[in-house]
């Protein structure tokens, strides 16, 4: 998948036709009132990005949303405004070539019916409207954790990425939530989830390393609903270390900056042009994040 590519009055055409506006709740938006086949990862073998004539250099990048109850904001901002405008700062800052966007929603493998919902890897509108099939189920398990992991395990088990196959350059996943990461996925969660049969459960860091070999990995704690509860940024950074960074939801509004920041950082651009390239709010919000980064792992920080 991944044909055409992304045009800003598409998106424009596609609000007004969902009837979305800045006063649409997560319920006006997200319409499904349960999880559709098509986005369904059980029984998918692979979630494709591949290179043709109109995106000869694809960049595989997967955005992991949590959709639980208490992070009903998260989504409401990302069909608002920050996918559009993420989709136009990744084409005019070019931090990689032809992206191609996969969304996940998670949720929790312990207890909810779709714990984990995933779209193809798409370059045009094809984004936006699979995004907006997405079923906000908006539960969690009040388990002290939700089941991020599953990106992880779908990314290095079910995604075939020509940005790495053929160019060996990894793709992106960020995933965003406020809770802690589940510990462990169990072969029972695997074979509910993605129908795969497991012979042993796997921790977290497992998950993790894995996916890594294809996928630079970011998680983006945000700092409300269960973070403090949890000590969900502590936690987060003892699981991944620098890859994670704490966003306030009060700066949601420079979240397209901050993906755009941390793809540069990762290809490799230096700490200065990063924050440069930005002003006001959004150069502060960035350049602490890089900062945090840089200290951890260094200019040239990519090691894996």
């Amino acid at each position: 998948m991944g044909h055409g590519s992304y045009q800003s009055k598409d998106w424009n055409n596609l609000r007004s036709a969902r009837n979305i506006n800045q006063n649409s709740t997560v319920n006006d938006i997200y319409r499904s009132r349960q999880m559709r086949p098509n986005l369904d990862p059980n029984g998918v073998k692979y979630r494709e990005s591949c290179d043709s004539m109109d995106n000869p250099a694809s960049t595989a990048i997967i955005f992991g949303l949590d959709v639980t109850g208490s992070m009903g904001y998260l989504s409401e901002e990302i069909a608002k405004g920050a996918l559009n405008r993420t989709m136009l700062e990744i084409y005019e800052k070019e931090p990689v070539t032809n992206p191609h966007i996969m969304f996940q929603a998670i949720g929790d493998s312990k207890t909810d019916d779709a714990p984990l919902q995933v779209t193809q890897f798409e370059a045009d509108i094809r984004i936006a409207e699979q995004l907006l099939d997405v079923w906000f189920e908006g539960r969690g398990g009040g388990n002290g954790g939700e089941s991020y992991l599953l990106s992880w395990y779908f990314a290095d088990k079910h995604t075939k990425i020509d940005c790495y196959d053929k160019r060996r350059e990894k793709g992106f996943l960020f995933t965003i939530g406020d809770e802690r990461c589940h510990k462990i996925l169990t072969k029972a969660e695997i074979k509910r989830v993605f129908g795969d049969l497991a012979f042993r459960d796997y921790s977290a860091e497992a998950l993790y390393e894995k996916a890594s070999h294809r996928y630079e990995i970011f998680h983006i704690v945000m700092k409300a609903g269960a973070y403090k509860a949890q000590n969900s940024g502590e936690d987060w950074k003892q699981l991944i270390g620098s890859r994670a960074v704490e966003l306030d939801p009060n700066d949601l509004d420079v979240l397209p900056e901050v993906f755009v920041s941390l793809m540069q950082a990762a290809r490799g651009m230096e700490t200065k042009a990063i924050t440069a390239q930005w002003s006001g709010k959004a150069a502060d919000v960035v350049a602490e994040i890089i900062k945090d980064i840089r200290k951890e792992e260094g200019e040239g920080f990519l090691t894996f």
